[in-house]
């Protein structure tokens, strides 16, 4: 791939992405914007923050005629894995009715997307000669003043938990900064993406409640280590998740507690999920979530 084509693959990601920016905002009253605030992530709609977070348009080829429009050809919006083939042959919208998150490279650059279905099931863009799952990553470039201010990256499955532990970290100092995975493993390249704008010695993983997520969890520990001396890990009540137990009652201080209450992630190899952990968070001391 030449430079050229390098850099035009690059722009057509670009106004994709602020296309789907400004489809969310145009539809604040449709189920996406609604799931985002029914989810606690209002941020993710405010025009000024940093997450650009949008959403793809239900309508067959409203992506394709609009990059048409901005003189980029199909065979660019094809090769940025951002158009399909319907039965007739037409090029299409990949992305149809989904919020979208772009995923960027090592060096910040938006080089795909993943869109959340309705039934909360994660779209991912294909692989083009930009785009990789296993060499992007989502909320890095978005958070970067907490990163470079000792915010400790904290890796969980889902997009709504980053927020989550964001919104917590805002609050108490900027301790963390909530990384989502989509359900996948951490990649070599992925962690040296967090160890290149993290500085801080520590990360921190949130333990699934489940054999397989654990495994999955346990599997990050080595490469991790590479770059950061310290990986710690979290155990939240069965059941439960960093969002959900932020939208509960005295939510935002029982997340906090949580943070803190780290433990090297190999204390954890093979153990199994806690049952007291749902007894323990029953009852929370009404603590500042600032606290010394």
């Amino acid at each position: 791939m030449t430079v050229a084509e390098r850099a035009r693959l690059g722009q057509v990601n670009r106004v994709a992405r602020e296309f789907f920016r400004h489809e969310l905002r145009s539809a604040e009253d449709g189920w996406a914007a609604r799931s985002l605030r029914q989810q606690g992530a209002e941020m993710l709609l405010d025009p000024a923050g940093r997450w650009a977070v949008g959403y793809a348009p239900g309508a067959r080829s409203r992506l394709v005629g609009y990059l048409r429009s901005c003189g980029f050809a199909l065979e660019s919006m094809t090769n940025a894995g951002l158009t399909g083939r319907n039965a007739e042959g037409r090029a299409v919208d990949r992305f149809r009715d989904l919020p979208m998150f772009p995923a960027k490279n090592e060096r910040l650059e938006t080089v795909g997307f993943i869109g959340i279905s309705q039934a909360g099931n994660y779209e991912f863009s294909p692989e083009t000669q930009l785009h990789r799952r296993a060499t992007s990553l989502v909320g890095v470039a978005e958070q970067q003043e907490l990163l470079i201010g000792g915010g400790a990256p904290v890796l969980v499955a889902d997009p709504m938990d980053a927020i989550a532990i964001t919104h917590v970290s805002l609050l108490s100092a900027g301790r963390w900064v909530g990384i989502p995975m989509f359900g996948a493993d951490l990649s070599p390249v992925q962690m040296r993406i967090l160890g290149r704008y993290a500085a801080t010695d520590h990360a921190i993983v949130v333990l699934p409640d489940t054999t397989i997520g654990r495994r999955q969890a346990e599997r990050s520990l080595r490469g991790l280590g590479a770059f950061f001396p310290r990986v710690q890990a979290v155990e939240l009540p069965r059941g439960t998740s960093p969002n959900k137990l932020r939208l509960g009652a005295n939510g935002l201080q029982r997340l906090h507690d949580a943070l803190l209450e780290t433990r090297p992630l190999s204390d954890y190899r093979r153990a199994k999920p806690r049952a007291d952990m749902l007894e323990r968070y029953a009852e929370v001391e009404d603590t500042p979530l600032l606290d010394p």
